[in-house]
């Protein structure tokens, strides 16, 4: 259940919607409850002042008729109580309601004064109001009405509000969750039909993600997108590499196979003086046909997902031009560099391929010396191998891009590295330019987009 998204975010709603109407429940319930109290108050003061409109002064003493104009007290058991009780805190006068349910004795209260106050009598609870009453200058001629009003229609009504306002608020609430769970299927909608062209992918059946999403899954589906494309690109750049290399090895192995198979037919002597030799060849050609056929058994199959990583520009290219400098000794080979604090976000081993193939070609066909070095902007930074040999020319210079393509024959090659450094940038979304160099010769120049540790296209 805690493994679905969508049941937690409904889990979150119930708990929230529970306390929220919980929250209003109370405070409806409370303030409706409030407003009913006072309603009943604001009724027992109007009815003392209606006792006190009727009441008449008679010898010294306020008297009340038998008789009131509401009919409420003249009913025994009508819940509407009203007594009178002068300064000694005697009873003068009650109600013919109070007849069968007494009023309770209180204490005096002051001339002006209204105080209000909740009572049980025969278990039934009343609200009472208790109003100081001064008819003349004497200590005598103060007096206390009490009045009473039962409290059962109240709570009558408070039981109904509360069912009905508990039922108003769980179908409410009900309702909530109902359009929460519809909105939350139309929302994951997206992240389902993302789910389900992935699944497409893994089968076989499409070969990207397509199709129109919100602007929050954008960024997701473009970088899986841009990472399928160069998981193909490293695919299609492996099986081109391992094909040219297995093709380019196939004539010499086919050579020195026939070679040794043809000196099994010489002189028992001289195949005797052969024969370590012989052995030897033969295991080294077996052990490259079978690399060979490794290699390209793994080209046809799918590689790995493309691996992003951080690497300094000076930790690859530093050693790579001492390497250099040793297998071209014998050409008294000087290579300066000017590398900067450059970032390459990809494979070190790209890296290495773009940098070591335009290296070992800037070595072989320059003229001894060969400069490396970096220049960094805002918006992309640029990785530049000259040498002092002949030049391309201008005309030349997109050709020797294509595979297989070489301009000088004379020269040990196959004509796929800088084929292969073209589609490894290309798949970085760099570009390759090839110019003239201030040494005189060529200048190969490599051009990558300048990221950051942080940036989305991570």
């Amino acid at each position: 259940m805690f493994n679905s998204l969508r049941n937690r975010i409904l889990l979150i709603s119930l708990l929230m919607l529970t306390l929220l109407m919980s929250g209003v429940g109370t405070w409806l319930y409370r303030s409706f409850y409030a407003a009913q109290v006072q309603g009943v108050k604001e009724t027992l003061r109007i009815y003392s002042y209606s006792l006190l409109g009727s009441a008449d002064r008679v010898m010294g003493q306020i008297q009340l008729p038998e008789y009131l104009p509401e009919g409420r007290f003249n009913t025994a058991d009508s819940g509407l109580l009203a007594m009178l009780s002068d300064y000694r805190n005697q009873t003068l006068w009650t109600s013919h309601s109070a007849e069968s349910m007494p009023l309770p004795q209180t204490l005096m209260v002051s001339a002006g004064e209204q105080r209000y106050s909740f009572a049980a009598l025969n278990g039934e609870d009343f609200l009472l109001l208790r109003a100081g009453i001064r008819w003349g200058n004497k200590e005598q001629d103060q007096y206390t009405l009490t009045l009473a009003q039962t409290l059962q229609p109240l709570q009558q009504q408070l039981h109904e509000y509360r069912n009905t306002l508990m039922a108003v608020l769980l179908g409410f609430g009900c309702l909530l969750l109902i359009i929460q769970g519809l909105v939350l299927h139309w929302g994951l909608v997206p992240l389902k039909r993302v789910a389900r062209q992935l699944n497409q992918i893994h089968q076989g059946q499409l070969d990207h993600i397509s199709g129109r999403y919100p602007m929050e899954l954008t960024p997701l589906t473009n970088n899986l997108n841009l990472l399928l494309k160069n998981e193909q690109a490293q695919r299609e750049r492996y099986r081109n590499q391992l094909a040219d290399l297995s093709h380019s090895l196939k004539t010499p192995l086919a050579v020195i196979r026939g070679l040794t198979e043809g000196e099994a037919g010489l002189t028992e002597s001289k195949a005797e003086t052969g024969s370590q030799m012989l052995q030897e060849i033969r295991a080294q050609t077996d052990i490259m046909n079978e690399r060979i056929r490794y290699q390209l058994q793994r080209a046809t199959s799918q590689s790995s997902s493309l691996s992003i990583r951080q690497n300094r520009i000076a930790d690859v290219i530093t050693p790579l031009c001492s390497a250099m400098k040793k297998v071209y000794a014998a050409d008294a080979l000087v290579i300066d560099q000017a590398i900067g604090d450059v970032i390459f976000f990809g494979d070190e081993q790209d890296l290495l391929e773009i940098a070591g193939n335009l290296i070992d070609n800037a070595c072989k066909y320059g003229h001894g010396r060969v400069r490396v070095s970096t220049q960094q902007n805002a918006d992309e930074w640029q990785l530049l191998v000259e040498d002092n040999g002949s030049g391309v020319a201008e005309d030349q210079r997109e050709r020797i891009l294509q595979r297989g393509v070489r301009l000088d024959s004379l020269l040990p090659g196959q004509g796929i590295g800088l084929a292969l450094v073209s589609e490894l940038v290309a798949q970085y979304q760099g570009r390759m330019q090839v110019r003239e160099s201030t040494l005189g010769g060529a200048c190969f120049c490599v051009s990558f987009p300048s990221l950051r540790a942080d940036d989305p296209a991570l």
